[in-house]
């Protein structure tokens, strides 16, 4: 008997309902559209074209009510990275295998990356501006998050995504932080 073996970056499609989510999401990140999630309030996930599979990227509301400033980073280490708690009753997207905070990750910068001082600087002030919200408690502050790579579809009529894993990735390419849901330009 015959062993199949699969690249790791090749998935194989068992059934026409597969084929159909892979031409969904190919289709949703070639133009960028955002898949909305029902509920109470719609949320917008874009999804772009990734090199194996689309990312998905979400502008999330961060409010003071929805960090667990005591489990927060206060300081980031070097590389401008930091981690942010958040409560997962207050994340949009579900997270059925957490039992306790969705980690909020912000990515290192070498120190060696064009630009790093200035993106490592970037870093620090969104990490102040997330920690005034403490004493701000009215306030939001509007964030991009990236689902991936722990992330996978539940359905796609109706769209609906969910957490493998309790950590998620503020939006980073080149080491810096990208403060939008809109396809990177390379170079």
């Amino acid at each position: 008997m015959a062993a199949v073996r699969q690249r790791p970056h090749v998935r194989l499609i068992k059934s026409a309902a597969q084929a159909a989510a892979v031409a969904a999401s190919i289709f949703f990140s070639f133009f960028n559209l955002p898949l909305l999630l029902g509920g109470e309030s719609e949320i917008r996930i874009f999804a772009n074209t990734g090199k194996y599979e689309p990312y998905y990227h979400l502008q999330l509301q961060l409010k003071a009510s929805s960090i667990d400033f005591d489990l927060s980073d206060s300081t980031p280490s070097s590389g401008g990275q930091f981690e942010i708690r958040l409560r997962p009753e207050s994340f949009p997207v579900p997270a059925p295998n957490c039992r306790g905070p969705i980690i909020l990750r912000m990515p290192w910068t070498a120190p060696d990356t064009p630009g790093a001082k200035e993106k490592i600087a970037a870093k620090e002030a969104l990490l102040k501006r997330i920690l005034a919200l403490r004493q701000l408690s009215e306030e939001t502050l509007s964030v991009v998050v990236e689902l991936n790579p722990y992330v996978e579809v539940a359905s796609r009529d109706p769209f609906k995504v969910r957490l493998t894993q309790c950590n998620i990735f503020f939006r980073h390419g080149l080491g810096a932080y990208i403060d939008h849901t809109n396809p990177l330009k390379p170079g």
